[in-house]
């Protein structure tokens, strides 16, 4: 049978209360304290204290008081490792940090997790899953970094954001939730011709807007976020394709979140389409299962030329007018918020607005049918 700490360290439900598991965080106590009593001129102090605290630790490790820790054995430091003011790490299970990290003021990382079932939290259970933090890396201050989550080689964390996925090598991620808005200019990077940020969304055609969106919160449970109601915007319907009359085409969208996934639902239902074939290569009334993927990415006109170029890629529209267009300005009252706090909020109505008015997206069709979408400047 293992032991609570054996689970602790599996991500399995462990007794936080377990009595070896508390022997082991007064130990961690115990020695942060005396770490945190020491003064800035007493490093070899603070390197012995270190050594006995930690799981390992690499060359010129420098952590400046006050630092807490659960355990510290969980611990596992690379060199030159620079942890200012008010670092805490829940280390209930491995945080591994790489070489050459520089970690702000306050910056959190939290290992461990409680289940969301209370029944659970009364009887003291919780989970704690691995954390690694890649060589050269820069954590902004305040920032926290939660449970399971990897941080690339190299990668900038802007202050104050909530880490709360993976983030690969070579970008500047910031957010709550953190989410990548560039990336770096090293030498791999730029012979990529696709610079993707994130993944967006699944477009499903509907044939009434208000019944997908029903039939949706049923069968998955997903969460109805904001819709576009008689939607009507030139610079959005060229970039559909419709470039002959886009001024009429009229449509509703609605986006909806699926629990427990990084999955948004795109639900659209045509109500003026300005052609029949629509430029789409199938007409837009056809119930059809998912109609496109739509990736986020930075680099959109670059994107652009780089798809045309590609073998057996049909654009959405193969008239050479046909490009990345941005949405045009769109106004409050165009959109609504299935949440009544955001609804009534004109603020978040209005950055949503501004947020879209600045997007660009194109759609192709790849070899085996498949309609993409990429668009720049959507913040799911």
């Amino acid at each position: 049978m293992k032991s609570e700490k054996e689970k602790m360290l599996s991500n399995e439900l462990y007794n936080h209360k377990d009595d070896e598991l508390t022997k082991e965080r007064n130990r961690a106590y115990e020695l942060t304290l005396q770490y945190n009593q020491t003064k800035d001129d007493e490093t070899e102090q603070r390197t012995s204290i270190l050594k006995e605290l930690t799981g390992k630790l690499g060359k010129n490790v420098v952590i400046k008081p006050p630092f807490q820790c659960d355990y510290g054995y969980n611990l596992i430091l690379g060199d030159n490792v620079f942890m200012n003011y008010g670092c805490s790490i829940l280390d209930c299970n491995v945080v591994e940090i790489g070489d050459n990290v520089l970690m702000a003021p306050n910056v959190h990382i939290y290992a461990a997790y409680h289940p969301t079932d209370y029944s659970l939290r009364l009887k003291d259970l919780e989970y704690a899953d691995k954390v690694k933090i890649g060589d050269n890396c820069w954590i902004g201050g305040g920032s926290i970094i939660l449970n399971g989550v990897t941080i690339g080689k190299n990668t900038v964390i802007g202050a104050g954001s909530v880490v709360t996925k993976d983030i690969p090598d070579n970008v500047v991620a910031v957010g709550n939730p953190c989410k990548i808005i560039k990336h770096l200019d090293h030498a791999a990077d730029k012979e990529k011709k696709l610079k993707f940020t994130d993944f967006a969304h699944i477009n499903i055609v509907v044939n009434d807007i208000d019944m997908g969106i029903k039939y949706y919160e049923q069968l998955l449970e997903a969460k109805p976020i904001q819709i576009f109601r008689d939607f009507n915007n030139t610079g959005f319907s060229k970039a559909a394709g419709f470039l002959d009359n886009p001024e009429k085409v009229k449509l509703s969208i609605a986006f909806l979140e699926i629990p427990g996934t990084n999955l948004t639902l795109e639900l659209m239902e045509y109500q003026e389409p300005a052609t029949v074939e629509a430029k789409h290569l199938e007409n837009v009334y056809k119930i059809n299962g998912v109609r496109h993927v739509a990736l986020e990415i930075q680099n959109i006109e670059e994107a652009f030329e780089y798809v045309k170029s590609c073998p057996d890629v049909t654009l959405i529209n193969t008239d050479k007018a046909y490009k990345p267009y941005k949405i045009d300005d769109i106004s409050t009252d165009e959109v609504n918020f299935f949440d009544e706090d955001k609804e009534a909020d004109s603020n978040a109505k209005q950055q949503l607005c501004q947020t879209i008015g600045n997007t660009y997206y194109f759609y192709f069709i790849d070899r085996y049918g498949v309609q993409w979408e990429f668009e720049q400047g959507h913040n799911y």
